[in-house]
């Protein structure tokens, strides 16, 4: 019995230490806020419907190490892969509308290119926000995860000033 309760304790430690590209999960009360016209067709941006909820929601990030952030450090996996094509068509939608302002809510912003989503999503708020800032860890994800097949999560993202994490993927 003591070797089945010391398996168990390590398969959770396991678990617990697992990495799934989803910063801004749709079952994280996340509806569709707007729709933007892009070169590639329409953008569809999701966040909260109530913006106060979000403003106060996750202070997290000031605990993040300061030093790193902003080195976007990608780590990928085999969940939620996008299609390659449709992210490096969400990452030119970005560039295109690169001084379009996000406000508060949104979190995640995601394209259909031919019946394939990819979404670009990031976990805290950062008021102000603009989408030429996501383009960075947009970029960091599919060049080191989505053009390998896989889903990519960039830690130590900086958005607007906020430090936070970011991914590139399909919704869940």
């Amino acid at each position: 019995m003591f070797i089945s309760k010391t398996f168990l304790l390590a398969a959770l430690a396991a678990l617990k230490h697992t990495v799934h590209a989803a910063p801004a999960s749709e079952v994280d009360n996340l509806v569709v806020i707007d729709t933007q016209d892009s070169p590639f067709g329409p953008l569809v941006i999701y966040g909260f419907a109530n913006a106060t909820t979000v403003a106060t929601e996750d202070t997290s990030a000031a605990a993040l190490n300061e030093r790193a952030c902003g080195s976007n450090d990608v780590t990928c996996d085999g969940g939620n892969v996008p299609n390659a094509p449709a992210c490096a068509n969400l990452i030119a939608s970005l560039s295109a509308n690169s001084g379009t302002g996000l406000g508060v809510s949104p979190r995640s912003i995601c394209q259909t290119t031919n019946g394939n989503t990819c979404c670009v999503s990031w976990h805290n708020p950062a008021p102000g926000l603009v989408e030429s800032m996501l383009i960075a860890g947009a970029n960091a994800a599919y060049n080191g995860c989505v053009v390998h097949g896989l889903s990519g999560l960039t830690q130590n993202t900086v958005l607007n000033g906020v430090c936070t994490k970011q991914c590139l993927r399909v919704p869940a």
